[in-house]
C-alpha cells in the first residue's frame, strides 16, 4: 500500500508543545494508577505476559473475539497454545450464549476487549469466566482512561492490558496490571543503551515530521534526513547476465475452519498470512525510560478532553448519511475514545484512497486464518465495514475537518 509522503494528519499521538498543557491528573481513572502494574514494551508483548501470568502454556485454549487486530492473536500462538474465535453482538460484547453451548471445556482463558476507548460491561464475561474456572484477560489496548460500571477499566479482569502508543507521544510500550493476588509481575530485562536513545530520538522525530514542535522542527527534520544519508546502503552489484532473486512465491491462505478449530494448524499458516509470532526476549524487555517518562509523567487531563471533543466534533459531523453512520451515535460519559468507529456501507475502494492521502484511518481487515462465519456475529461483519478514524488529542480541528471532507467526498450517498 502506497502512503502519501506527507500524511494528512497523525494517526497516533505525537510529542510538541502542547503535550505538557492542562492538569497533571484526568478526571477519569486510568490503567497506570492501578495499584499494580507494570510497563511493557507493547501491547501484544503485555498479552502475551499476561497469559503467561495465568500459566497458558503449549496445547491450551484461549478464547478470542471475532473481531481483532493479528496482535490479539499472536502472543497466543507464539506460547503454543491454541485461539478459538468467538462472536460478538452489535455492541461489541461477547456472545455467552454462543459460548455456553460451543466453547470448549479446555479452555484457559478468555481475551475481552473494550473497543474503540468506548468501556464494555465486564460483569457477565467476568461471572461467566468465574463459574468456569477461566482467566479473563481484559483487554484496554484501546481504553487507557475509563470506567465500566462500578470499576476503572482495567478492574475487571484476573489480569489487564492496554497499549501506551494509542494515547501517549511514545514510540513504544504496554501496560499489564494484575488483579488477583496469587499472581505475580514477570522479571523483565532492562532495554539495551542504543534502545534507550532510539526511543528518545523517535519521540522528538515524529513530533518534527509533523511540524508540533515549532522552533525546533527544521533542525531536527535535517538532523534525521542527514542521518539517514549516511546509513544508506550501497546498491549490490550485479554480474553480467545475472537476474535479481525472485520473490519467494506465496501460497494461497488456508479455508476457514469450523468454529472450534484451531487459528491455524502450522507456523507456516501464519507466515503465509503475513503475520508473525512474537519475539519472547523483546517481549520480556523493560520499556526505554523515556518513552516510560512521556507515558508516566506528561499531563493527562488534556489527552481526555480533547478526545472527547474530537469525537463529538465527528459525531456531529458524519451523521445523516446513507453511506456512513457513526456506530457508536453516543459517546458514553465515562470514556477517553481512542477512535471514531465509522460504518461504511461500501468502504472499498474508499479506504485504499484515504491511506493513500495519507489520512489517519485503520480497519481491522487482516483476520487470522481461521476465523469462523457464525450467525449472529458482528465481528466479520465490522472487520469490512467499520473504519476507526483517529480522534486523538494532538490533532488540530482543520485536521478533522480534512478527515471529514475525505471520508463525505469518498463514502457519501
Amino acid at each position: 500500500m502506497t502512503s502519501a509522503s506527507t500524511p494528512l494528519a497523525p494517526r497516533l499521538p505525537v510529542m510538541g508543545w502542547q503535550t505538557f498543557r492542562g492538569a497533571r491528573d484526568a478526571t477519569l481513572p486510568s490503567l497506570l494508577d492501578h495499584s499494580r502494574h507494570q510497563l511493557t514494551t507493547s501491547g501484544r508483548a503485555a498479552i502475551l505476559l499476561a497469559l503467561e501470568c495465568v500459566g497458558v502454556g503449549p496445547h491450551d485454549v484461549v478464547l478470542v473475539p471475532t473481531y481483532h487486530c493479528p496482535t490479539m492473536v499472536a502472543p497466543v500462538l507464539t506460547l503454543g497454545a491454541q485461539a478459538v474465535f468467538y462472536p460478538i453482538d452489535d455492541t461489541g460484547a461477547p456472545r455467552l450464549d454462543w459460548l455456553e453451548q460451543h466453547a470448549p471445556r479446555q479452555a484457559k482463558a478468555m481475551l475481552a476487549t473494550h473497543y474503540f476507548g468506548l468501556p464494555q460491561p465486564m460483569e457477565s464475561p467476568r461471572a461467566w469466566c468465574d463459574a468456569r474456572g477461566i482467566a479473563l484477560i481484559e483487554d484496554c489496548a484501546h481504553a487507557m482512561f475509563g470506567r465500566s460500571g462500578t470499576r476503572a477499566v482495567g478492574g475487571w479482569g484476573d489480569v489487564a492490558i492496554a497499549s501506551l502508543t494509542k494515547f501517549f507521544p511514545a514510540p513504544e510500550g504496554g501496560v499489564l496490571a494484575l488483579n488477583r493476588p496469587d499472581l505475580h509481575m514477570p522479571l523483565l530485562t532492562p532495554a539495551p543503551l542504543i534502545q534507550q536513545v532510539k526511543a528518545a530520538a523517535d519521540i522528538l522525530h515524529m513530533g518534527a515530521s509533523h511540524d508540533r514542535l515549532t522552533g525546533l522542527n527544521g533542525l531536527i527534520r535535517g538532523v534525521f534526513a542527514l542521518r539517514g544519508l549516511l546509513r544508506r546502503p550501497q546498491a549490490p552489484r550485479m554480474s553480467t547476465g545475472s537476474a535479481p532473486p525472485s520473490a519467494n512465491p506465496t501460497r494461497s491462505s488456508p479455508s476457514p475452519s469450523p468454529a472450534l478449530a484451531p487459528a491455524m494448524d502450522t507456523l507456516d499458516d501464519a507466515v503465509d498470512a503475513n503475520m508473525s509470532l512474537i519475539d519472547l526476549p523483546l517481549s520480556h524487555r523493560a520499556l526505554t525510560r523515556a518513552s516510560a517518562w512521556v507515558s508516566t509523567e506528561i499531563p493527562r487531563q488534556r489527552i481526555v478532553q480533547a478526545r472527547r471533543r474530537h469525537y463529538e466534533r465527528l459525531l456531529q459531523a458524519l451523521q445523516g448519511n446513507d453511506g456512513f453512520r457513526p456506530l457508536r451515535p453516543q459517546l458514553p460519559a465515562d470514556s477517553a475514545p481512542y477512535v471514531f468507529p465509522l460504518w461504511v456501507r461500501t468502504p472499498d475502494p474508499g479506504y485504499l484512497e484515504m491511506r493513500r492521502l495519507g489520512v489517519p484511518v485503520s480497519r481491522w481487515d487482516r483476520l487470522w486464518p481461521g476465523v469462523p462465519s457464525i450467525d449472529g456475529d458482528a465481528g466479520v461483519s465490522w472487520s469490512h465495514h467499520v473504519l476507526q478514524l483517529a480522534c486523538h488529542q494532538d490533532l488540530s480541528d482543520q485536521e478533522l475537518d480534512a478527515i471529514v471532507v475525505q471520508v463525505r467526498r469518498l463514502f457519501g450517498a
